[in-house]
């Protein structure tokens, strides 16, 4: 029992394999603060000193020391007994095995026992207690180092009574016949019982009680181990143990999660077989440590530890060898890599890292009180942040390496209820009696409340204007309907194990989920029988998908686990290669071959495709100072918080930038061309002043949502806009001074179904998939040509007014013809390559342009061809990360290339600069004006003079009279989309996107993660987007409880770090807040609760920082719905991060496993 839970090597659920006990762990109440009140229960099946939940049961108020003939044994929370020597005054002593917890003494009679956990900064307090057996002293403290402090009270019998925190929660506990019966709050006014607890004539715990007043059932055999289960949606699970004590089998509902466990006590090897009948192989050392893991398709793993569990080497099925380093105290100081480098960590007394030296010596240094608190970090380019700590260690205060505070209030618990940026903005946050937030009222006095059930799920959310969501919730706390503003329901329901089996959209859309035994996805089944498979292989790799249209995808894998290869309907192969470390330095795209050239941190530094070399310059903190490609380079500075401060593109333009002290942009200088930028107290745009006397107001409701926007020159309205809403957010109507009063009607999906306009009407139908199946507009504003009838075979739309498709066996779009009026057919071809990106097309008039891409897939160039193969028309790109920021357009010889260069503000172009020379003497202008999402509206020059104006329809397909009075153009569509003549598609990274049809071209390289169809663009336009051609996410409104921005992404799911994790840098133009810290719960936009964490962030990392580089997985039994940014399988953060990419926000869990 000296092996903490942590230590254990588990399957199904859950099991040690190698002892074959069976475990169980729950927390009973999780009360947060800067010291948490947690109460933990574990069970072992040999475990027997347990005491107020059962013999067999450990638990927090389970804790104690015991005098014996040796020293004193400690019973931990976990049930690991651990064996101390007596110790001498003031001297601490270790375990004889174990944990390295110091036991302490002051040697004053009637002073407490206290036993420090050095990872964790807390302090057990151990002391006689009245109607104890003498020798025990049970937990009557926990303390931090900062004097926080958690008591523990008995009564005369000695059985616990209150826990008590410094914060105010005052936990009250009944206890009968020796068992805690009941857990109550005492310090909320109704005093609520979080749980109850019954037990049968031997005194096990048999029944959970939670406020569904239904129980959780255990079941127990005459030695109280736990033989079986039952939660309160009836889903059960069984255990059969053999002579030895040893679980051999489990079983449970519908035989989910069924097992065979066979042991060798001689050889110290477990063979585990899993409910498919695969078998995985653990080898174990007489210490019970794993040695050799052999998954189910012979490939090997090899580990070594000390003596204390520490992990020494990991030698995966490749034979590369990872090497940790250990200094005295226990705590990792050295990671050698497979290819022989290494990084360093120099640490404090208290375990916490001052100095990291990465793999080429880069430095990152921490400060820290006496205390641990942490009061400064230094980067590689000297930058400094520095943190002011109260008395109790809470983050008051963080000041930048540019002098700029942002300061926090806390409650008495530690809980955040007041944030103010340097600026002055405060938001503020009003809790109930478990520490959730009841009421967030943001700096512009917006706010939203919030009502919680006893177990801290939502049940109603109230916004600034009366809005209203509810949810309805299942006994076990999954979601069972959620009814938005607008009274629109979504509904689930549930199988064995929490598994969601079907949702109920509002429009009565049903999406079923099927699942194999364990517990993966094999099936998801659209309205309509459209099915999409997944197959794994006995690993439980993903080997196979085959989507809605049959279309199949092929996975192969090295024994190490990594994609080794990919391989599309058509027989088209991508091969990966890999190098020591595991990071992919190469790839084979049929035949056409692509290096990466990595630093010695493991950063691209250069990459060569075969249409592009890349070669990047990097910062000490990894930040790209210059990219060329081709010869063409893009140059970059940044200021001391790594955010951009100067930009010169190919063609010499240079744009520099300025922030305010909250960070957001307040200035930008293009060409010499100055815009300047008013906010609110919530970061939104309310003023754009440029030119001579032109301004851009705008003005924004309690929700953050752009109700009133005007344009002026010399004081004179040069075009004015106001908006309306719906009560579930979407956009109602737009009042136009030029246009008119536009209305839009929406179907309970929240599509848009009518547009009408004084010049126009447009109408729209969609079937349970979201595919559009007819669209109608008037001939005079569109191309007719275009309307009409949709017809599908499966997702794929074949047929759309008198347009035709053809596609490939992978999916994509290889003809579309036209037929006209007069009778004649106009026909495009397209080309692909392995990678779904286009190559080609030839247009009706037999013109063939080609397309170029770089190593890391965006499209630098595109070429017109002559007859005989030549180049007559070219125009190169030029980015920053994944935005487009320059083009040049050249072909005749004897004239000078046009070149267009776009600045931006998040995702949002803010200014386009066009130039027929190399002279800025000769460049134009322009300011961008942008809708509700970022998609340009209006082109002004710096007089006010409109130069160009957006004419189309609610799709994306321009009208007819779309540029008949503009002076000029921009190609710039949709949020990250570009408009390409000669295919009618517009260019949107990863994909192209039709606006005649309101769909992709080619199927979403991320499958089914983001969206439930994959070929449709964002099911309403004026409140979503898809920069990437990826996934959709809703620009727009703010909510300040969700921690920023919609436009800001939200990673969410489940995460975690390996114990000696690799650390990586933020991209540039990027920055990760993390909020997951002291169990409080935070949830997505739909309320599902996604991991216990902080409303507001509790750590920044900004651009250039090092970063652990956490894993974000699948998000298990959440719904995916919504906008949620998750993975179909475990991603690591730095494949998720690029650069630009604003605000991020990584809302999943952060354990270390």
């Amino acid at each position: 029992m000296g092996r903490g839970g942590d230590n254990l090597v588990c399957r199904t659920d859950p099991i040690d394999m190698a002892t074959g006990e069976m475990v169980m762990d729950a927390v009973d109440v999780e009360l947060p603060g800067v010291l948490p009140l947690v109460v933990r229960r574990h069970h072992r099946t040999s475990l027997r000193e347990g005491t107020w939940f059962g013999r067999s049961w450990a638990s927090t108020l389970d804790q104690r020391l015991v005098f014996d003939e040796a020293g004193l044994r400690f019973v931990t929370a976990d049930g690991m007994i651990l064996d101390y020597p007596r110790p001498m005054p003031g001297e601490a002593v270790m375990p004889v095995e174990g944990p390295r917890w110091g036991l302490s003494w002051d040697g004053q009679p009637g002073t407490p026992l206290t036993i420090h956990q050095r990872e964790t900064g807390q302090t057990l307090h151990f002391a006689p207690t009245p109607g104890r057996k003498g020798g025990e002293l049970p937990l009557t403290a926990i303390t931090d180092r900062n004097d926080n402090r958690i008591d523990l009270h008995y009564d005369a019998t000695g059985a616990p009574t209150d826990v008590v925190h410094h914060g105010g929660y005052h936990l009250g506990i009944t206890t009968n016949d020796g068992r805690i019966t009941e857990l109550r709050l005492l310090s909320a006014p109704d005093q609520p019982t979080l749980l109850r607890y019954a037990y049968d004539e031997h005194g096990n715990l048999t029944r959970i009680f939670n406020s569904s007043s239904l129980p959780l059932t255990l079941s127990y055999d005459e030695r109280r181990r736990i033989t079986g289960w039952e939660d309160r949606n009836g889903t059960w699970y069984r255990y059969t143990y053999d002579d030895a004590g040893r679980c051999v089998a489990t079983d449970g509902t519908d035989g989910y999660l069924a097992s065979r466990i066979a042991y060798d006590a001689d050889t110290h090897r477990t063979l585990f077989t899993d409910s498919l009948g695969n078998t995985t192989v653990y080898q174990f050392n007489d210490s019970y440590q794993l040695v050799t893991e052999t998954d189910p398709l012979g490939h090997h793993t090899h580990r070594t530890h000390d003596r204390y569990d520490r992990l020494r080497t990991l030698v995966d099925p490749l034979g590369r060898t990872t090497t940790y380093g250990y200094e005295d105290g226990g705590d990792l100081v050295a990671v050698t890599r497979p290819d022989g480098r290494q990084a360093h960590i120099t640490r404090n007394t208290f375990g916490q890292a001052t100095e990291v030296v990465r793999e080429d010596g880069a430095v990152w240094r921490q400060e820290f009180d006496a205390r641990g608190n942490q009061v400064s970090a230094t980067d590689p380019a000297g930058a400094v942040t520095r943190y002011t700590v109260d008395d109790h260690g809470r983050p008051v205060a963080t000041t930048d390496a540019l002098g700029n505070t942002s300061r926090l209030a806390f409650d008495a618990a530690g809980l955040m209820i007041a944030s103010t940026d340097p600026s002055g903005a405060t938001l503020t946050v009003r809790r109930d009696s478990f520490g959730r937030p009841l009421r967030v009222t943001e700096p512009t006095g917006a706010t939203l409340s919030w009502e919680w059930t006893v177990e801290g799920r939502p049940v109603r959310r109230a916004d600034a204007q009366g809005g209203v969501t509810e949810w309805t919730w299942d006994p076990e706390g999954n979601p069972l309907t959620l009814t938005d503003e607008s009274g629109s329901t979504t509904r689930w329901t549930y199988g064995p194990f929490d598994q969601p089996t079907a949702q109920l959209r509002p429009d009565g859309a049903r999406f079923e989920f099927t699942r194999d035994t364990e517990l993966r996805t094999t099936r998801v089944t659209a309205p309509g029988g459209l099915t999409w498979e997944y197959t794994v292989d006995a690993a439980g790799r993903p080997v196979e998908e085959v989507d809605f249209d049959g279309r199949a995808v092929r996975y192969a894998y090295d024994p190490a686990g990594q994609l080794v290869s990919r391989t599309n309907a058509m027989g088209q192969r991508v091969d990966y290669t890999h190098d020591a470390n595991g990071v992919v330095v190469g790839k084979d795209v049929d035949g056409r071959h692509t290096a990466f050239t990595l630093d010695a941190a493991g950063q691209i530094v250069g990459a060569q495709g075969p249409d592009a070399v890349v070669e990047l310059a990097r910062d000490q903190r990894g930040m790209i100072l210059a990219e060329t490609l081709n010869s063409r380079t893009v140059r970059h500075q940044y200021d001391l918080l790594g955010r951009p401060v100067a930009r010169t593109t190919p063609s010499g333009h240079h744009t520099a930038y300025a922030y305010d002290p909250v960070g957001h942009q307040a200035e930008l200088v293009s060409g010499g061309h100055r815009l300047a930028f008013e906010r609110n107290a919530a970061g939104q745009e309310t003023g754009r002043a440029f030119g001579t006397d032109t301004r851009l107001d705008q003005r924004w409701d309690d929700l953050g949502r752009l109700v009133e926007q005007e344009l002026t020159a010399e004081r004179r309205t040069v075009r004015h806009r106001a908006y309306r809403y719906q009560p579930n957010r979407y956009l109602a109507a737009v009042d136009d001074s030029l246009t008119g009063a536009t209305a839009f009607t929406l179907d309970p999906e929240g599509r848009v179904t009518a547009v009408e306009a004084q010049d126009r009407r447009e109408a729209y139908g969609y079937d349970a998939l979201g595919n559009q199946v007819e669209a109608a507009w008037p001939e005079r504003i569109a191309d007719l040509d275009a309307a009409g009838e949709r017809r599908y075979a499966g997702t794929r739309v074949v047929a759309a007014g008198r347009f035709r498709h053809e596609y490939d066996a992978a999916g994509r779009t290889v003809l579309r013809q036209r037929k006209r009026l007069s009778g004649g057919i106009e026909t495009w071809r397209y080309e692909w390559d392995a990678e779904d990106r286009l190559t080609a097309v030839v247009t009706p008039d037999g013109t063939r342009w080609r397309y170029r891409h770089d190593p890391f897939g965006r499209r630098i160039a595109k070429q017109r061809l002559a007859a005989d193969g030549s180049v007559a028309e070219q125009t190169d790109y030029a980015w920053f990360g994944s935005t487009l920021i320059e083009e040049t357009a050249s072909g005749d010889p004897t004239a000078a290339a046009v070149t267009r260069t776009w600045d931006y503000d998040g995702i949002r172009p803010v200014a386009q600069t066009e130039r027929v020379s190399d002279d800025d003497i000769d460049a134009r202008f322009y300011a961008i004006v942008t809708d509700l999402v970022g998609t340009p509206t209006e082109l002004v020059d710096p007089e006010g003079r409109v130069a160009w104006q957006a004419r189309s329809t609610l799709w994306g397909a321009a009208l007819p009279d779309a540029g008949a009075d503009a002076v000029t153009d921009t190609p710039l569509r949709f949020p990250g989309q570009y408009a390409d003549p000669e295919t009618g598609w517009h260019y949107n990274v990863h994909r192209h996107y039709d606006p005649a049809t309101a769909r992709y071209t080619s199927p979403d390289p991320l499958g089914l993660a983001p969206a439930a169809n994959p070929v449709a663009y964002v099911h309403n336009p004026h409140s979503w987007a898809d920069p990437l051609g990826l996934a959709p996410c809703p620009p727009g409104t703010v909510d300040p409880y969700r921690g920023g921005r919609h436009e800001e992404i939200v990673f969410y799911g489940h995460g975690g770090v390996e114990t000696n994790y690799s650390v990586f840098t933020v991209p540039e133009g990027t920055s990760v807040h993390f909020y997951s810290r002291h169990g409080e719960v935070i949830y997505n936009d739909l309320g599902l609760r996604i991991v216990m964490a902080n409303p507001a962030p509790v750590r920044v990392w900004g651009p250039g920082s090092q970063i652990p580089d956490y894993i974000l997985f699948p998000p298990g039994n959440l719904p995916v719905i919504g906008n949620p940014r998750i993975v179909a399988e475990p991603v690591r953060l730095s494949s998720l991060l690029q650069p630009n990419m604003g605000n991020v926000h990584w809302s999943a869990c952060r354990s270390t496993f």
